[in-house]
């Protein structure tokens, strides 16, 4: 499928609000009209024809932003189903948030507040991700509600914060406060966690390869399973290409502790056996 070469051709270290790529995907607009239209850079309003080089006259259902850096935020909110975004490089802050159905591939590390708020589609990031992925933006009280996130790297602290639903997939590791009053979902990963995890949790799964070393004294200990559904959960987590194609599909052998019981939580932290 032919794509939209779109290319930052600016010099700017100023913060860029990179929405307009999103609503031009979702109202199929004509270049002409993208590049006249103007975008604040600090407190002057620059076209984005100045800023930014576009390859077609209209914009196909799949885009490759080229140049990228980490100045660059929102890149991929609010962006719908059947529309695609490939980003050569790093990303700022509130990359994929509101995410509703869309589908963003980051060739780069993103910084905070990744997937936040995302609905439903999928996110994949090669390097790591910052704090409060998948977690709610400000001023709402509920985080991603649907859809995927898969970190090839590491994310970092209060990942999962206020989780609603869907799954957060780490290749790597993740920091401190993973899955903090989280409400349901599903998170796991192959690598490391950090302290205080699942504190103020209510509902949802962590499926972990070891227990956490600074393991939250809200969880108590429901010895071990054989959960004929983490089957289910194995094959959608090897449908995409990543490290958890090495689980094997019939695993399902855990140490079960439930909590957070500060809260009255049920939610339930998952430790693979053998």
């Amino acid at each position: 499928m032919s794509h939209t070469l779109v290319t930052y051709k600016g010099s700017t270290q100023m913060r860029i609000d990179m929405r307009w790529l999103s609503e031009a995907l979702n109202q199929s607009s004509s270049a002409d009209q993208v590049k006249s239209h103007s975008i604040f850079i600090g407190n002057q309003q620059i076209p984005i024809g100045d800023l930014f080089d576009i390859s077609a006259d209209d914009f196909s259902d799949s885009v490759v932003l080229e140049n990228s850096h980490d100045k660059m935020d929102y890149i991929g909110f609010e962006l719908q189903a059947k529309h695609k975004i490939k980003v050569e490089g790093d990303c700022g802050h509130y990359t994929g948030a509101q995410l509703a159905g869309g589908k963003l591939k980051i060739k780069g590390n993103t910084l905070d507040y990744t997937a936040s708020n995302m609905r439903k589609g999928i996110i994949k990031i090669d390097g790591n991700c910052g704090h409060y992925a998948g977690s709610a933006m400000a001023g709402t009280k509920k985080g991603m509600s649907g859809g995927t996130l898969l970190v090839h790297g590491n994310s970092g602290d209060f990942t999962g914060d206020l989780m609603r639903r869907g799954l957060i997939m780490v290749e790597g590791d993740i920091g401190d406060y993973c899955a903090s009053r989280m409400i349901a979902g599903t998170i796991t990963n192959l690598g490391g966690i950090g302290k205080q995890v699942g504190v103020g949790m209510r509902r949802g799964t962590l499926l972990l390869p070891h227990k956490p070393e600074d393991m939250s004294t809200g969880f108590k200990d429901y010895g071990r399973h054989n959960l004929g559904y983490l089957t289910l959960l194995l094959h959608e987590l090897r449908r995409f290409e990543s490290r958890f194609q090495s689980l094997h599909p019939m695993r399902r052998r855990v140490q079960r502790y439930q909590g957070d019981i500060a809260v009255g939580g049920q939610g339930e932290l998952l430790v693979w056996i053998g």
